[in-house]
């Protein structure tokens, strides 16, 4: 389930976040396990990011499910009185 409207800056801004780090850690792996020259790990390292999408997807959607059945965090835009 995706986020209500209220909440879609902050779950792309997670979701672009996510990305980042996958495709800075497989480039990392990638440079480190087979010597790869810079450019070509960073562009498998995006191509694999890319196939992993779907799995991004729904560990942001988890995340953000669990952030709404917690009672201590405040809804975005929401009241606190």
């Amino acid at each position: 389930m995706r986020a209500p409207p209220r909440h879609l800056l902050s779950y792309a801004s997670f979701f672009a976040l996510l990305v980042l780090d996958a495709v800075a850690l497989v480039s990392i792996l990638l440079v480190q396990a087979f010597d790869a020259p810079l450019p070509i790990a960073w562009l498998v390292a995006g191509l694999l990011t890319a196939v992993a999408a779907p799995v991004l997807l729904r560990v942001s959607d988890k995340v953000f499910a669990m952030a709404r059945s917690e009672p201590t965090i405040p809804n975005a835009g929401g009241s606190f009185l």
